[in-house]
């Protein structure tokens, strides 16, 4: 059992006993021990979903992170403080991640009989283990914790760094989903500055700024309120410098100049009549109802989704020779599934996108991209051997042992169309991953399968995170989803164009209930190469080990 104070803790703030309905709170987030300690850590990890997509309501997240700051000076009053201290991050860590991705659930219905008996891995084992990530590094950062404003420089380094750390996760991907930046709406002033320091370090600045209300009221037994508001004055003049720069970089985008046109086509089929008895030939057949004739009517470049058609299309002539009878000249970027098979006949099998011709029938494909990033239990498994041993598959049904890794993206020049870079699903949540410098593309494709997580928030934010790969990259994106948002995105973040229903007159009526969505847009003009493009995270690198410099410096007390 807590005590409610050790000896040499501090102590609660003097000015208690003029009742502020905020000291008041703070006293009582400040006293909470035990087990009301972890439950409000947990709601308050909760909350901080508010802030991000499609919700957007940021000071959520600045009631969230003070809340845990404050939980934290508490935590020096117990007689184990980095025992508390742990804890309390863990249980704030599990609310956040349990808040923020358990929409990945829905992924284990869509085939039942195969997964649902596996559904608390993505709500028991996945937010414990990025929780227990969160709790470890936070503890490190403990070590360093004090009554003054510096304590919000730990916080923002230490909170910064578990994100970073859980984004690389040890190299098996990583899972680097609703960052603290991402509570600012890409395409908005302030999202310009991830043209910058990227999503990482708008993150560090978003968590010092939003947490910056804490030092107002924290354990001290003195301090002038100018120096306890100073922290919330330094972090409005910075964002309100950030929106500044922010919205004279979007008053002074040049007007774009004639582009080439691309149809962005998405059939609408549910993940889970994919692989129904007669679900292939209809699929095939709305797909080449919805990208129209090779006649001028529709434009020079058609995309659809990944997985588009969810079965292995090079090993199935007939139905390659009706997709490539209806593209003719256009070029086709379409998401396939693909084996190849070596001198043993070991196949290897991948997740990949093609651009196909008419021709692609009889001379193969122009172009093939393989995913390089693979969703951790979806599309491969982690130290297979073990999972597999007690019988984990992974969701997807082609390749129930997973897909296989292909090179990173590399710009795609061929001609007829602008050089793309190729990002599929899950790729489009890393930034810096897009080729630059010399590589450097005039756009990006983003084919994605939302359709595994229903109408939940994960399709939403997905779509969000793609927006932040423009603004990062200067670069505009074509971006078609199965069950998520499709549309073309500028070199801002900003929509140009969404997916609407077709036409039935024209298209005919979706069948079996399908909610086909398909729109023709310009490709926009590339922004020049940005900072965060050239240089990547070194930026943010640089910000991170300077705030780490100046709590060296700053006066601890």
């Amino acid at each position: 059992m807590e005590q409610a104070h050790e000896k040499g803790a501090p102590p609660a703030p003097a000015a208690l006993a003029r009742r502020n309905p905020v000291v008041v709170a703070y006293d009582w987030v400040y006293r909470v021990r035990g087990k009301q300690a972890l439950g409000l850590a947990f709601l308050l990890g909760l909350l901080a979903n508010l802030a991000f997509p499609p919700i957007w309501i940021w000071p959520a997240l600045a009631a969230a992170l003070c809340g845990l700051v404050w939980l934290l000076d508490g935590a020096r009053a117990t007689p184990r403080r980095g025992r508390a201290a742990f804890w309390r991050s863990f249980a704030f860590g599990f609310g956040y991640f349990l808040g923020g991705l358990h929409w990945i659930a829905a992924a284990f219905v869509v085939d039942a009989s195969a997964h649902l008996a596996l559904i608390w891995m993505p709500l028991v084992v996945l937010p414990g283990g990025l929780a227990l990530i969160f709790a470890l590094v936070m503890r490190l950062g403990y070590r360093f914790w004090n009554a003054g404003p510096a304590r919000l420089v730990i916080f923002a380094i230490f909170f910064t760094l578990a994100e970073w750390i859980r984004g690389a996760l040890f190299g098996l991907g990583g899972l680097p989903w609703n960052l603290p930046g991402m509570v600012w709406e890409p395409g908005g002033a302030v999202s310009q500055s991830a043209s910058i320091w990227g999503i990482y370090g708008l993150s560090l600045l978003t968590v010092i700024a939003l947490a910056a209300p804490a030092a107002v009221f924290d354990s001290r037994p003195r301090g002038s309120l100018p120096s306890r508001v100073a922290p919330v004055l330094v972090a409005a003049i910075v964002f309100g410098a950030i929106w500044g720069w922010g919205a004279r970089r979007l008053a002074d985008i040049p007007d774009g100049t004639e582009t080439i046109s691309a149809r962005l086509v998405d059939a609408g089929v549910p993940q889970s009549e994919k692989f129904e008895a007669g679900t292939a030939e209809l699929l095939i057949q709305r797909f080449r109802a919805l990208s129209g004739p090779d006649d001028g009517s529709s434009p020079p470049i058609v995309i659809w989704p990944e997985g588009a058609l969810p079965y292995y299309l090079f090993e199935w002539p007939e139905a390659l020779d009706a997709v490539a009878d209806r593209i003719g000249d256009r070029r086709l970027i379409i998401g396939v599934a693909r084996r190849q098979f070596d001198e043993a006949g070991e196949a290897s099998a991948y997740n990949s996108l093609a651009v196909l011709t008419g021709a692609s029938a009889l001379n193969g494909p122009l172009y093939v991209y393989d995913k390089h990033m693979l969703v951790p239990f979806g599309e491969f498994m982690p130290f297979g051997g073990v999972l597999e041993a007690i019988g984990l598959e992974t969701l997807q049904n082609l390749s129930p042992g997973g897909w296989d890794a292909g090179p990173p993206p590399a710009t795609v020049s061929i001609a007829g169309m602008p050089a793309f870079a190729p990002l599929i699903c899950y790729e489009a949540i890393f930034p810096g991953l897009a080729p630059a410098g010399l590589d450097r593309p005039s756009w990006l494709v983003n084919i994605s399968n939302d359709s595994w997580f229903g109408a939940f928030l994960g399709p939403y934010q997905h779509a969000a995170q793609a927006r932040y790969r423009t603004i990062e990259e200067g670069l505009p994106m074509a971006r078609v989803a199965v069950g998520g948002t499709t549309g073309m995105i500028d070199a801002y973040g900003r929509w140009t164009a969404k997916g609407q229903s077709p036409d039935p007159d024209i298209y005919g009526p979706d069948p079996r209930g399908w909610e086909a969505r398909i729109v023709d847009a310009q490709i926009p003009q590339s922004a020049p190469p940005t900072p965060y493009s050239r240089y990547r995270d070194g930026i943010f690198w640089l910000m991170f080990l300077s705030m780490g410099l100046a709590f060296l410096v700053l006066p601890r007390r």
